[in-house]
């Protein structure tokens, strides 16, 4: 048996090797959502747990290294978090939008995917108003519409019970900080109750 004959024979373990490395990997990465013990969901729980609520909405603490709620933050951005359950009835998230300052928000599911997002860019006659819902909770509000006046909100089917909106406010400057952070506390986000049938 001469070397090339022995490199032939170690080509089906190499294969072989590659293969279970590969599922291995794969296996890891669609597992580690479920493993995770500390999303995105449950680390903003605990921070809205930890924070002071104004209107039902927890402004995060300044961004600092090594002191993330989230990766990824950016400095120049105020950050403020609702969390919901709406087993306790739909939310009314409602802003005020001056056109001047950037100001976003995102709408995620318990596991923290992204279901909506919306900018003051958006805006209705300067106010952003928004009302999440499960399907049942959204047809009854559907259900008792006016059918000559349309709803001035807009309606999201929310895909999970549990979630959070998190909304950010732009600071162009350092010192631009602290306005931002005054802006996210004119942000509503409280339940409501679903109109009697």
């Amino acid at each position: 048996m001469n070397i090339p004959d022995r490199y032939l024979d170690l080509i089906p373990w190499a294969i072989a090797t590659l293969l279970i490395a590969g599922i291995v990997h794969i296996v890891s990465v669609l597992l580690m959502p479920t493993v995770a013990p500390r999303d995105a969901f449950a680390r903003l729980a605990e921070a809205a747990n930890a924070g002071e609520a104004h209107n039902g909405l927890v402004l995060l603490p300044p961004m600092a290294p090594g002191s993330e709620v989230l990766p990824f933050e950016d400095p120049a951005f105020a950050e403020g978090v609702c969390v919901y359950d709406l087993a306790k009835g739909p939310i009314r998230v409602s802003a005020p939008a001056d056109g001047e300052d950037f100001l976003a928000l995102s709408f995620h599911a318990g596991a923290g995917r992204i279901y909506h997002a919306i900018t003051d860019r958006s805006a209705i006659k300067g106010k952003i108003d928004i009302v999440i819902g499960d399907a049942r909770q959204i047809e009854a509000l559907e259900a008792n519409d006016d059918e000559d006046a349309p709803p001035q909100e807009v309606r999201l089917t929310a895909p999970t019970k549990r979630g959070f909106v998190l909304a950010r406010s732009f600071a162009k400057r350092a010192s631009d900080q602290e306005r931002a952070r005054n802006r996210l506390g004119s942000i509503r986000c409280e339940s409501f109750e679903l109109p009697k049938e």
